[in-house]
C-alpha cells in the first residue's frame, strides 16, 4: 500500500480527530489564520518531522501566532465536532505552557489581590475619559511593541466609560434570588451616549417591578468568574479565583437555596461549568448544589410574564454570544428582544465575535476578521436597537459595526418602565 496518511499520535484530547472539517463554519479565525482542524493537522506534521527539521522551525515559529494567541478560545469547535474535540481547551493549554513560574506566581497574586486591581481598572477607564482615546491609543501602542502585542492590551475607542463606584443598594430578607453583577459590569458603565439606568440598576429595578425582587451581596467587590485566568492558561490564578466565588456564592445563596443570577453570558458559563475542574473536592460538592442562571434567562422565565410592555422600539438586531450557545440560552434573548421591538433580526452570519475578554484588544484583527460577515449584515440596513448579554462582546460589535450594542436587559427595562 503506497500513499496512506500518517496520523502521529499529539495531544490526548486532539487525537481522536478525523480532521472532517465540521469545526470550521464556526471558528472566528478562519479567515484570518487558522481553524482547529488546521490547528491539529499542524501539529501531527510536527509530529512527522525529525527534531530540529527547517520545517518543524518554521512550523513552529508561526504556530505561536497563527494558531494560539489567534484562537478566541471560545469552544464553539466542541460543540460542531462530531466526537466533542475542545480545540480552544487545547490552544489554552499551550498558553499555560508558555507561562514562566514567575508569570503563574504574578497571576495568582492578581487574583489574590483582585479588589485592589478591580479598582484601579475602574480608575483607569474613569481617567481616560479625561486623557482621550488618541492619547491612551498611542501609550498603549508603544507599550505593545515594547512588551508584547499578546500581554499588553490595544485601547479601543469603543470602550464606555467607567461604572458608578457604588451598586444599587438592594435587601437580603425579601429577595427571590441572589445577583451578581460581573467584573465587566462594575467596572465598564453604558454605551457612550447612553442615558439611563446602568445594568446593574436596570437589573434590580426590573426584578422589583414584576415582584421578584433580587438581593446585591456587600462583597461581590473582588470576585470573578475566573475567566480572566482560564483564558489566558493561568492555572494558578484561576485555581485562585475559581475556588473563592464558589465558596462567596454558597455563603450568598444560603448554600443553594437561592439561585445566583449572572449578568454577563461569559461569566455564567465560567460560575456553572468552566470553573469545575479547577475546585478542591469540598469545593465542587458546594457547587453541585447550586444553580447558576443567566440574565437573559431569569428575564425571560421570571420577569417577563410578570411585566407589561409599555413601549416598543420598530426594529432590533440581536448579537447571540458562544456563551450562549454553550448555555442553551439563545432563544432567551431574542424571546426578550421580541418583547422591546415589533421586527427582531438575527444576522444569517451571526458568530463569536472573538473578542473573548481582552483577546479582541491584544488581536484586534482578529475581532475584524471574526465579525465582517455578521458586520456587514447588520450595516446595509438600519436597526433601532443592537441587543446583545454581555459587555465585552458589545464593545466588539461596537467596534465591528460603528453602531452601539447593549444589554437587551436595558432595553427590556425601558420598554417596561411605567
Amino acid at each position: 500500500l503506497r500513499g496512506l496518511k500518517s496520523i502521529p499520535a499529539v495531544e490526548r484530547i486532539a487525537d481522536p480527530c478525523i480532521e472532517c472539517g465540521f469545526c470550521e463554519p464556526t471558528c472566528p479565525s478562519q479567515d484570518l489564520t487558522t481553524t482547529p482542524r488546521q490547528r491539529i493537522v499542524l501539529r501531527r506534521e510536527m509530529m512527522r518531522q525529525r527534531a530540529g527539521s527547517p520545517v518543524e522551525t518554521r512550523l513552529l515559529e508561526s504556530y505561536g501566532y497563527d494558531a494560539v494567541d489567534t484562537c478566541a478560545g471560545d469552544s464553539t469547535c466542541k460543540l460542531a465536532c462530531p466526537v466533542g474535540i475542545d480545540t480552544g481547551a487545547l490552544m489554552k493549554e499551550f498558553r499555560h505552557e508558555r507561562h514562566t513560574s514567575r508569570e503563574e506566581r504574578i497571576a495568582a497574586l492578581a487574583a489574590k489581590n483582585f479588589r485592589a486591581a478591580e479598582a484601579s481598572a475602574r480608575l483607569a477607564v474613569a481617567a481616560a475619559d479625561r486623557i482621550g482615546d488618541r492619547v491612551l491609543a498611542s501609550v498603549t501602542g508603544l507599550a505593545r511593541r515594547a512588551v508584547s502585542p499578546d500581554l499588553v492590551p490595544e485601547w479601543l475607542p469603543e470602550i464606555p466609560g467607567a461604572a458608578a463606584r457604588r451598586l444599587p443598594r438592594t435587601h437580603r430578607p425579601a429577595a427571590v434570588a441572589v445577583y451578581y453583577p460581573a467584573c465587566v459590569n462594575r467596572i465598564f458603565g453604558n454605551p457612550d451616549g447612553v442615558s439611563g439606568p446602568s445594568l446593574p440598576e436596570a437589573m434590580v429595578a426590573l426584578s422589583a417591578r414584576a415582584g421578584r425582587p433580587v438581593w446585591i451581596p456587600d462583597d461581590v467587590t473582588g470576585t470573578c468568574c475566573a475567566t480572566i485566568w482560564h483564558s489566558k492558561g493561568y492555572e494558578r490564578g484561576n485555581e485562585v479565583m475559581a475556588n473563592r466565588i464558589v465558596e462567596a456564592a454558597w455563603g450568598w445563596t444560603a448554600g443553594g437555596t437561592l439561585p445566583l443570577v449572572v449578568d454577563a453570558s461569559s461569566c455564567t458559563l465560567g460560575i456553572a461549568h468552566e470553573v469545575v475542574p479547577y475546585l478542591t473536592e469540598e469545593n465542587r460538592a458546594l457547587h453541585a448544589g447550586m444553580t447558576v442562571v443567566d440574565s437573559p434567562v431569569w428575564a425571560a422565565d421570571e420577569l417577563l410574564p410578570r411585566l407589561k410592555v409599555r413601549r416598543r422600539v420598530g426594529s432590533a438586531v440581536v448579537h447571540p454570544t458562544c456563551s450562549m450557545r454553550h448555555l442553551g440560552d439563545e432563544d432567551r434573548l431574542t424571546e426578550l428582544a421580541r418583547a422591546c421591538a415589533d421586527e427582531v433580526v438575527v444576522p444569517a452570519d451571526a458568530g463569536c465575535c472573538a473578542f473573548a475578554g481582552d483577546r479582541g484588544m491584544l488581536h484586534p484583527e482578529l475581532t475584524a476578521s471574526a465579525t465582517a460577515r455578521e458586520a456587514a449584515e447588520v450595516t446595509a440596513r438600519p436597526f433601532d436597537a443592537h441587543l446583545s448579554a454581555n459587555r465585552m462582546c458589545e464593545i466588539g460589535m461596537d467596534r465591528a459595526t460603528g453602531r452601539s450594542y447593549g444589554s437587551v436587559l436595558l432595553a427590556l427595562e425601558h420598554a417596561t418602565r411605567p
